[in-house]
């Protein structure tokens, strides 16, 4: 799928402060895709953005950047405990600041199905792309996948709508999640047998500098320090053992440490 990036000069957004977004917030729009648009880019307006909005026709336009905070679902310190997301509450700030925001169109939730398949490729493509940038992983689960009425249950509770498909979404959105952890785990048993491969390799090429190297007896210039060493339990089977074997073994018995 394509994004169509729509922002413009007047489109407001703030820095991050340094939180990393790992929530995605779903909206109702109640209004049309091109009334979003208008909006959104207006000089006029000083109040509110998104990061993205689905059209019903399933196209996706994007107003503010992901590393940049969208004024979509900003609440006061005061109003944080009213929430009912659960993540609102632990964080304990703006949610703006490590939330990204989808708008949907429409009115009340009853998403068509292009607006369905593009919504959830959208929720996939976000976890990915914060990834990418952050390193930072999450599911997408109720945790951290929430509606604006979860993070205002007073001011917005219904957003984004009655018939939002919120057991549909969590289903597909869950799906994804196993599609996922089955090809990283198929990527790190490819990365084992690769492994399991190179060092099976190795270990023969180890065994044939040994064997390569050793020498069929203990060399006469040795056999003193070979037998103190015996003596002291140091060594157990000194036959056919390396010349720097031998060599290290001499220097410490004429040192007088074996």
């Amino acid at each position: 799928m394509d994004i169509q990036w729509k922002g413009n000069k007047y489109t407001n957004f703030s820095s991050r402060q340094g939180y990393v977004p790992f929530v995605i917030v779903n909206h109702i729009s109640v209004g049309s895709m091109s009334s979003m648009d208008a909006w959104f880019t207006s000089p006029e307006n000083r109040v509110s953005s998104a990061h993205f909005g689905v059209s019903r026709q399933g196209a996706i336009h994007q107003y503010v950047d992901i590393e940049r905070m969208a004024w979509t679902q900003g609440i006061p310190d005061k109003q944080i405990p009213r929430a009912t997301a659960q993540v609102v509450q632990k964080m304990g700030v703006n949610p703006n600041l490590y939330a990204v925001s989808i708008e949907h169109e429409g009115k009340v939730g009853n998403l068509t199905e292009a607006q369905f398949e593009a919504s959830v490729w959208l929720h996939r493509y976000i976890q990915d792309r914060i990834f990418d940038q952050w390193q930072r992983s999450f599911p997408l689960d109720t945790y951290h996948v929430i509606g604006h009425d979860q993070v205002n249950p007073s001011g917005k509770p219904y957003c984004p709508g009655p018939q939002f498909p919120w057991e549909r979404l969590y289903a597909a959105l869950g799906q994804v999640d196993r599609v996922k952890e089955e090809q990283l785990m198929e990527d790190i048993r490819e990365r084992m047998a690769e492994l399991e491969k190179w060092h099976e390799e190795l270990s023969g090429q180890v065994r044939a500098l040994e064997r390569l190297h050793a020498l069929p007896q203990v060399p006469e210039w040795a056999s003193e320090a070979v037998d103190a060493a015996v003596k002291q339990g140091l060594v157990l089977n000194p036959e056919q053992s390396s010349y720097d074997f031998y060599r290290v073994l001499t220097i410490l018995h004429r040192k007088g440490l074996i």
